[in-house]
């Protein structure tokens, strides 16, 4: 990156030879970026040409010489994303890009290794994946790029680059395992991981009595039970990975429910490992909608549950019981499954 920027520095200042050799030294990396993109040999020429053409005349605008090669991914994919949305008009064209990628796919070796060689195919688990998990993944490892370089040339923030890396990474994981024959996994000392299973409670519930008859009943079931005082301090305790589940009451104090629910779901790990049960106050009558908006906020900040306060201890006994024997069930989009 040093000699990048010491050419960006002499080009900039108009000296176009060591704009050339910036040029042909991304060149390769610039078309494997585009290909991965429009998956069309022809056309990634095309777009990698057009990329240089405008990086020569704003390079002006470029403020980081050590940026470049981020700020150049940038100006790709918006190239790309441009020459994608033209072809959406164009159907015939479209079906032919549509052809040389399903050609490039049975034909090319994945980045990640030759799926003809190894015991198990990378591609296959690959185009399981949603198109957005796949392409972060042929962009970080199939292009190497860095973290900060995809989010720069995405538009996303270092935080959610890695985040939905890491998911990506993980339903990969799965889709290999789930391919994969036990003599395979045994020749290759490969493991599932163990299930999900529910040991400790979080309970945060400001009655006394509730809290107590809640914790006696989820402990003679068999479960310990962690009682907190706040929201902020069961945030604080899944952090720490001190906890499967949380019982969570609406009169939590500060942070309020509705928000240490939505901060659970923003975390990568504690939306995948601890379900939430939420507990809000009773329907007083028909004519009042409070109540039904009070479920409604529950379900659309990720509560996995959402019973009405106070809870009967046999009830949240059965659901924390059921849970535990069907979790983690999740949908295509990643939602809790009915």
């Amino acid at each position: 990156m040093g000699g990048d920027a010491d050419l960006v520095q002499r080009a900039k200042e108009g000296d176009r030879e060591a704009f050339d050799g910036l040029a042909e030294s991304c060149r390769p990396w610039l078309f494997g970026l585009c290909y991965r993109l429009v998956r069309d040999r022809t056309t990634a020429e095309d777009l990698v040409q057009e990329t240089l053409l405008r990086a020569l005349r704003d390079l002006a605008q470029l403020r980081d010489p050590d940026r470049f090669r981020p700020w150049l991914a940038r100006i790709a994919v918006n190239a790309c994303r441009m020459e994608l949305r033209r072809l959406l008009a164009r159907p015939e064209q479209l079906l032919h890009v549509e052809q040389s990628r399903a050609s490039a796919q049975a034909n090319e070796e994945s980045p990640f290794g030759s799926a003809q060689s190894g015991p198990f195919g990378v591609d296959e688990a690959l185009a399981q994946l949603n198109r957005r998990d796949r392409r972060l993944l042929l962009l970080f490892y199939g292009d190497g790029l860095s973290q900060a370089e995809i989010g720069e040339a995405l538009a996303l923030s270092a935080a959610a680059v890695k985040s939905r890396l890491h998911r990506a990474r993980e339903r990969l994981r799965k889709e290999m395992l789930a391919m994969m024959s036990d003599e395979e996994k045994a020749r290759l000392g490969v493991t599932e991981e163990a299930p999900w299973a529910l040991r400790t409670i979080l309970l945060v519930e400001p009655d006394r009595d509730v809290q107590e008859s809640l914790r006696k009943g989820l402990e003679e079931a068999g479960y310990e039970v962690v009682v907190l005082p706040t929201g902020e301090a069961a945030l604080a305790a899944i952090r720490d990975h001190r906890g499967q589940m949380l019982i969570l009451d609406k009169h939590c104090g500060e942070p309020n429910w509705v928000e240490v629910l939505t901060l659970v779901q923003v975390d990568a790990w504690s939306r995948e490992n601890v379900p939430v049960c939420a507990l809000v106050d009773p329907d007083p009558g028909e004519s009042d909608v409070r109540h039904r908006r009070e479920i409604l906020l529950a379900w659309q900040a990720g509560a996995t549950l959402c019973l009405t306060r106070p809870p009967k201890t046999e009830e949240l006994v059965g659901f924390v019981k059921h849970l535990e024997e069907t979790w983690p069930r999740r949908g295509e989009d990643g939602s809790a499954a009915a």
